[in-house]
């Protein structure tokens, strides 16, 4: 169900979505209205979808490896993906327009860590292999270097 209610989203919100990429807002929003908006917007589904993909791999009584559950589980993540694409195009346009701040370098490293836990769960899924804990040190490794900036 959520995988049909993104899709039709990103159809009819196609605009308001990809507007960052072609610099182009919608009516009666600023560019921080828009971008800050969005971004975090964005970031929250992508949590809800790790939330709903956890709770399909521990409930699902066919094994996530079985071929439509598993489909169902990659599509989910390709478009956790696009979304966490779409927050950082929001994020650039925000320094673009802003500036580069500490408080926007955290942001930039929360949504790539969402993208690359997508990836992790992605390559779990296809090949079979744990990479949570690659995750968590990819995590751990760029906040602490975050720490130090």
């Amino acid at each position: 169900a959520f995988i049909a209610v993104y899709a039709v989203f990103f159809v009819l919100q196609g605009g308001y979505m990809f507007g960052a990429f072609t610099r182009t807002l919608p009516v009666d929003f600023t560019v921080a209205e828009y971008a800050r908006q969005g971004f975090f917007e964005l970031c929250r589904v992508m949590a809800l979808n790790f939330v709903l993909l956890w709770l399909v791999t521990q409930m699902s009584k066919p094994p996530v490896s079985e071929r439509k559950v598993s489909a169902l589980c990659v599509t989910l993540l390709a478009e956790s993906i696009l979304f966490a694409v779409i927050a950082l195009s929001k994020l650039a346009l925000y320094i673009d327009c802003f500036g580069f701040t500490p408080l926007r370098l955290q942001s930039t490293w929360l949504a790539l860590v969402l993208l690359a836990g997508c990836a992790a769960a992605l390559y779990s899924l296809i090949t079979g292999r744990r990479s949570c804990r690659a995750w968590m040190i990819f995590g751990a490794v760029t906040l602490s270097a975050l720490c130090w900036v």
